[in-house]
């Protein structure tokens, strides 16, 4: 296969090498098979269980992925009692699954290396399961293939918990196909991973199930942000891209993340989604997609798939600096950032032998739904063990940053109805859009417009924003935990610039000098400080239904503050939509009670004026609402006051008749 190197310039270019000669078809399948032939020789280091531990029938709980339902077979298992490795919450057994259907003959190279998987083409027509001999079965359990690892949770835990991981696991599963059908350089597989019950023992318990996966088990990348470095602090690329590649192509939904496995086998990951549903107390939602991007870089595989680089201040990006091949370097230790249990991922225990890794999470909660990611998703093949590419195909030191010409540009058209940019570009580009085609028809200040999705996604990348901006407030990423206020205000406005209702209200209130909640002791320079700009996003913020951007607003275009010129008409109306929004917010603490807005919108119709017609007929109706609205809230001196002046206008009423 043709590569392309990168060069050390800023901006990568591709050039094509001579072509390299290629394997045929038929050599690689003789390299494939010798491979396989090499594993079956090695000698079975579990092979003690056969001989020690009895055999159990068991329940085998599969999950299909395309129906996202659980169905159910029979197995026979060997398991050791006593565990070899514990995680935080579960425990790990050396187990050998005895395949159901795989038949085997006398003959030596019946060893087949895929578990639980039917190989036709070594059938006879002679051969039946019921010529299935005792001594073929003994010799199917020394196996190294029938070596499983089951892992059980040290304290109890609710039945659906089991399920619940098998399933976050199959839908990880699914984004590592989708990432698949992009052709990057190097294709990844997330195990399969499954549920067995012991319904002979008494109370009947569950396992999870994997194969053994043979190689050095690392941990890439986590679900709070740590960035897996090796001796010189290089992170691979590919896992980092998949991550992103996750983001992007659910339409900024979820992320799957907590990426580790060998090579690009993984297993365990975590699924980050938008709202914090599913998946367990692993998922952070979007603070955990805010906690990727701040030590993710952008790789040659990133750019080649199209994906966009999320924005940060160059002193975030000082932190990490990009090699001329793409990697990403870290240059500050303060990265290896904890767990969701607050466990230093330094700490972790590695189990080699087995890949295991600690859990970091305890999928306790119902999975969320990603119907509309899943629709037209096709069956997803076993995984079958991978050969060391570097056999016949790209090297495994350059299979991260090499790839041919044609490849690269079928993976950068590679584009899917959902994919979403991360950039603030691309979001507000598709928020303009959507904003023009419903300008007409939408009122100004109609907050409960419904969201459309490009809108909508434009709104989850403004609350990874703004979730940044809180943890550079709280000094997160700082060595002396002091805030970094410049790095807080980029992804505030960030965050604003993205539709977010209360990075809008909040990026308001510092111009305009607002009392806020969020962000409170940030503070803006002088030379920054804008009122117009204020403005501007205080009515945004009103419009996607800030309560108290819309009261602010409503005074400002009926007292003319912030430099705005009064337009009662439209203090009206926002007026009046703050007391639609108010009678429904049980938080009436920070809320101006209604009858006193009615009682100034009566005052503007009294009157007249900037743009508002006098209606003394109006007016006295509105006194007299706010009177009783006082009434009803036990203030009877403002009622008596709104009861009189409402009289008043009346009379002056009948007097111009």
């Amino acid at each position: 296969m043709a590569t392309t190197q990168v060069n050390t310039s800023n901006e990568p270019s591709y050039e094509r090498k001579p072509a390299k000669r290629t394997l045929s078809t038929s050599k690689k399948w003789k390299l494939c098979s010798a491979a396989v032939h090499d594993y079956t020789q090695k000698e079975d280091q579990w092979a003690y269980i056969v001989e020690q531990f009895p055999t159990e029938k068991a329940i085998r709980w599969r999950y299909e992925m395309t129906k996202r339902e659980f169905f159910s077979d029979e197995v026979e298992v060997k398991i050791d009692n006593k565990p070899f490795a514990n995680g935080a919450m579960r425990e790990c057994f050396r187990a050998k699954k005895l395949s159901k259907f795989a038949v085997r003959s006398p003959r030596e190279d019946w060893h087949l290396p895929f578990a639980n998987v039917v190989a036709k083409k070594y059938f006879k027509d002679s051969d039946s399961v019921a010529d299935f001999s005792h001594k073929d079965k003994e010799q199917e359990w020394h196996l190294p293939f029938a070596n499983v690892v089951v892992k059980k949770y040290l304290k109890p835990v609710d039945r659906q918990t089991y399920f619940d991981d098998v399933q976050l696991q199959m839908d990880a599963k699914f984004w590592s196909d989708e990432y698949n059908k992009a052709n990057p350089p190097k294709k990844i597989d997330i195990m399969q991973m499954m549920i067995i019950e012991l319904a002979d023992r008494p109370d009947k318990p569950l396992y999870h199930v994997e194969s053994v996966i043979e190689g050095d088990y690392v941990k890439y990348n986590s679900n709070s942000g740590y960035v897996e470095s090796n001796s010189e602090h290089v992170s691979r690329n590919t896992p980092q891209a998949f991550s992103h590649f996750t983001f992007e192509a659910s339409g900024h939904k979820c992320m799957v993340v907590d990426v580790q496995g060998v090579g690009d086998l993984y297993t365990d990951p975590q699924i980050h989604t938008y709202n914090g549903e599913g998946y367990g107390s692993g998922n952070l939602a979007t603070k955990g997609m805010a906690l990727f991007f701040n030590t993710h870089r952008c790789n040659v595989i990133c750019e080649a798939l199209g994906l966009s680089k999320f924005d940060l201040t160059s002193k975030e990006r000082k932190r990490t600096t990009t090699t001329s091949d793409g990697n990403t370097c870290l240059r500050s230790e303060s990265f290896s950032s904890m767990d969701s249990e607050g466990k230093s991922t330094a700490e972790r225990d590695v189990f080699i032998d087995s890949g295991i890794d600690e859990d970091s999470m305890d999928r306790k909660e119902n999975m969320f739904n990603l119907n509309n990611q899943m629709e037209g998703a096709k069956n997803v093949p076993i995984p079958k063990i991978r050969l060391p590419s570097s056999s016949f195909d790209i090297p495994e030191d350059k299979a991260d940053q090499a790839w041919d010409t044609e490849e690269l540009q079928r993976m950068q058209r590679y584009n899917s109805n959902n994919r979403r940019p991360s950039c603030i570009k691309g979001a507000t580009s598709s928020r303009e859009r959507s904003e023009l085609a419903r300008k007409s028809s939408a009122s100004d200040i109609d907050s409960r417009v419904p969201i459309g999705k490009k809108e909508e996604r434009a709104t989850i990348l403004g609350q990874v924003h703004f979730d940044l901006a809180l943890y550079h407030y709280m000094g997160r990423f700082e060595d002396d935990k002091t805030a970094d206020n410049n790095s807080a205000l980029f992804h505030l406005k960030s965050g604003a610039d993205c539709g977010l209702s209360i990075a809008e209200f909040t990026l308001a209130c510092l111009h305009l000098n607002i009392y806020h909640d969020e962000l409170r002791e940030l503070e803006l320079n002088t030379n920054l400080v804008s009122e117009s700009e204020g403005f501007m996003y205080l009515e945004k913020a009103a419009k996607h239904g800030i309560i108290a951007a819309i009261l602010n607003v409503a005074q400002s275009y009926h007292l003319g503050l912030y430099g705005v010129t009064k337009d009662w008409v439209k203090a009206e109306k926002y007026y009046r939509k703050y007391t639609e929004c108010s009678s429904a917010s049980t938080d009436i603490d920070t809320h101006e009670p209604t009858y006193q807005i009615l009682a100034k919108i009566a005052e503007m119709y009294q009157y007249g004026g900037n743009g508002l017609d006098k209606n003394p007929l109006k007016s006295g109706e509105l006194y007299t609402e706010a009177a009783e609205a006082a009434m009803s809230a036990m203030n009877g001196r403002l009622a008596n006051k709104w009861f009189m002046l409402a009289e008043e206008v009346w009379a002056e009423c009948e007097e111009d008749e």
